[in-house]
């Protein structure tokens, strides 16, 4: 969240990591007292219906990229939405003309939340995927193809939240034993969690287990390996193939 207070703090430390370091579009959690946010119930359904002025979505997408830009001095190498509000309607028409406008030569990557439904997963958890990517997966999908933004293939990681590290690192080998070229897995993890922070125990959880050797272990076992959607060789499905 490039608008957020630590941002200029301590996102500079990413530059030294081979990683792809990526705007998180924010357009629910008021951060800054000039920035557009809504509750997202109230924003969904203003883009649903299209009443939204595309002209506040337009100026807030700015803003961030440029606090990215601020901080990182290049274009961001993707964008995804806090809690996926860059598919939403309208916003996803105003997020392409601006990425497109903004870094005609290097487009960023788009996060799609198209879900991968997994037999394995249980029934809420994949109800849950499923809605996310109802919700603008698909029309993104089309919408950045159309547009030359390369995507992900689907979505892993959903789930609720909760159960600690044991429950997660089930999970997480049932996502990776179903993984498929060019998945990207969803996660929030933090070594640490300042007061107030929505999920603080969970997000530890899946700290402990990403850092630790049960992770490395899990890629081995199902042969996946973690590449840079960016700068990686994964032939990627096209947009509207399975």
């Amino acid at each position: 969240m490039s608008r957020g207070r630590f941002f200029r703090q301590y996102a500079p430390a990413l530059a030294g990591f081979p990683v792809d370091r990526g705007l998180h579009l924010n357009l629910t959690e008021r951060l800054q007292e000039d920035e557009f946010s809504r509750p997202l119930s109230r924003l969904l359904l203003s883009c649903l219906t299209r009443q939204i002025d595309s002209s506040l979505i337009t100026r807030e997408v700015e803003r961030q990229l440029d606090a990215f830009e601020g901080v990182f001095g290049k274009a961001p190498d993707f964008v995804d939405g806090h809690q996926h509000v860059h598919q939403f309607p309208v916003i996803r028409d105003c997020l392409i003309e601006v990425l497109r406008r903004r870094y005609p030569e290097c487009l960023p990557w788009l996060r799609s939340t198209l879900p991968a439904a997994l037999p394995t997963i249980s029934t809420p958890y994949r109800l849950k995927a499923s809605l996310i990517g109802y919700l603008g997966g698909s029309a993104l999908k089309e919408l950045g193809g159309q547009n030359g933004f390369r995507m992900n293939a689907r979505l892993l990681g959903v789930y609720g939240f909760k159960g600690g590290a044991g429950e997660y690192c089930g999970l997480l080998d049932r996502w990776l034993a179903g993984a498929c070229a060019g998945d990207l897995l969803m996660c929030h993890p933090a070594a640490s969690v300042d007061g107030g922070v929505d999920f603080a125990g969970q997000r530890v959880a899946e700290y402990a287990v990403l850092s630790g050797a049960h992770f490395s272990q899990l890629l081995a076992q199902h042969a996946v390996e973690v590449q840079r959607l960016r700068h990686g060789h994964v032939e990627l499905p096209q947009s509207g193939s399975s």
